[in-house]
């Protein structure tokens, strides 16, 4: 797996990352947000959310821990330096993913992750013997992030929709 990294991300010690972090919905691909983002953190103090932090060399990324994305474009709206797409596009890619320490899966009743989705996205699959397995229909999942701060053993991850 190649991976394409601007100047500033090979000095800032990006090098060494797994995958690319999260940025706020909207950003530029990777290697142009970094090359543009002046990490000024306008858009951190702007998130009503607060769920944007500064990441590594400064540059924001989303912390869904502590709350959902509203999508209110909060972010975008206070960069000066264009480091944001058009908000006329989906805001990114992201779909929810469960892991295996799912508590669900492990034959515990809990569907808080369901309950929370307000997309509906999120749908339980009952088997017989009790076990119940959660299920993302990815067109409806907007990638909000509502079912990871609401997991209470953070079985659910985002990744980058195919």
């Amino acid at each position: 797996m190649s991976a394409s990294l601007s100047r500033k991300s090979l000095f800032g010690g990006a090098w060494d990352s797994k995958a690319d972090p999260i940025r706020p919905p909207w950003s530029l691909p990777e290697t142009a947000f970094t090359e543009i983002c002046t990490a000024c953190g306008d858009c951190v103090a702007a998130c009503p959310q607060s769920i944007l932090l500064k990441g590594r060399a400064g540059y924001p990324v989303v912390e869904f821990s502590r709350a959902a994305c509203d999508f209110c474009g909060a972010c975008a709206d206070a960069c000066s330096e264009s480091a944001f797409g058009s908000r006329d596009e989906s805001p990114w890619r992201l779909t929810a993913h469960f892991g295996d320490g799912c508590l669900s899966s492990r034959g515990i009743t809990c569907r808080v992750c369901a309950e929370w989705c307000d997309t509906h996205a999120i749908r339980i699959r009952l088997e017989v013997g009790g076990r119940a397995h959660p299920q993302i229909e990815e067109a409806a999942c907007t990638g909000c992030g509502a079912c990871i701060s609401i997991c209470p053993v953070k079985a659910i991850h985002l990744e980058e929709a195919i």
